[in-house]
């Protein structure tokens, strides 16, 4: 009989080892995927995870690799609070838009003036946009019991909406000749984030790394972190021990929504360079 034991510690060979088996396996099966369906999974690989590691445009040529995965970053940073609290918040992409409608209409508010202060107001707009926005489902879970998965994925369409509304209305560009989408913000050196185009950094990369700092403190070195676990693993047991589940699922709700909000402010104000509408 073969019987199944708890490991008294983690090993620390399978702790560094399992994400490198993890995308290993991906790139297998992913691979098996796109030959059933009739694609060279060779082919396939190498553009899914290769190519942005090692094509001429993630370190040399205007590189994108830092500033393509920094909001990623911090999306995933903002959720993984959620996700340790057991808190499933499934509308990023939602919160990620607002972020980006409310940075973006406070530097277009501006709107030629020039000043050092713009970019960081809107800095804050996104991340206040962002928060507001997951705020919605986490008040409703803590209020009214509803599931925070469907309220926070129907909430991406509405966000959706939103935007369309927003770059036909409010913020298109009076100078656009009627087309959809705002002004240029690369045009508008105040609400740029570049710090070096040419070198492909700006201040979402800064954010992204000081978020990796902060969150790992923050879960790993503070009490915080402590509730955030033991509210994931036992609810019950969180609350004998004095964690306030209402208020962990508004703070987590939070703060994923901040950092999505960030992300989706640091993608218009550096590659992006607009409010627009998607019509692919």
């Amino acid at each position: 009989m073969i019987l199944l034991e708890k490991r008294p510690q983690p090993s620390r060979v399978w702790t560094f080892a399992t994400p490198v088996l993890a995308v290993v396996l991906t790139m297998i099966f992913g691979g098996l995927l796109f030959a059933v369906l009739g694609q060279d999974p060779l082919e396939t690989i190498r553009t899914i995870f290769l190519d942005p590691l090692f094509s001429e445009f993630a370190w040399f040529y205007r590189p994108q690799l830092l500033i393509k995965g920094a909001p990623l970053v911090l999306i995933a940073i903002g959720l993984s609070f959620g996700f340790r609290a057991g808190i499933w918040n499934i509308g990023a992409e939602g919160q990620y838009i607002v972020g980006a409608l409310c940075g973006a209409a406070v530097g277009l508010a501006f709107y030629p003036t020039e000043s050092f202060i713009i970019f960081p107001l809107m800095v804050v707009a996104g991340a206040i946009g962002g928060c507001a926005w997951a705020m919605i489902p986490g008040f409703l879970r803590v209020k009214f019991g509803t599931n925070e998965i469907l309220v926070s994925l129907m909430l991406v369409y509405v966000a959706e909406q939103l935007l369309a509304s927003m770059a036909l209305g409010a913020l298109r560009n009076p100078e656009g000749m009627g087309f959809p989408g705002s002004r240029n913000l690369a045009n508008y050196p105040s609400a740029t984030s570049w710090i070096n185009e040419s070198a492909g950094m700006h201040w979402g990369v800064v954010f992204a790394f000081i978020a990796v700092i902060m969150a790992y403190v923050a879960l790993s070195r503070h009490i915080f972190g402590f509730q955030v676990r033991l509210s994931g693993q036992s609810p019950r047991a969180a609350k004998f021990a004095g964690v306030n589940p209402a208020r962990l699922v508004l703070i987590c709700m939070g703060i994923s929504g901040g950092l999505a909000g960030l992300a989706g402010l640091f993608e218009i104000s550096g590659p992006a360079g607009q409010v627009s509408i998607d019509f692919n």
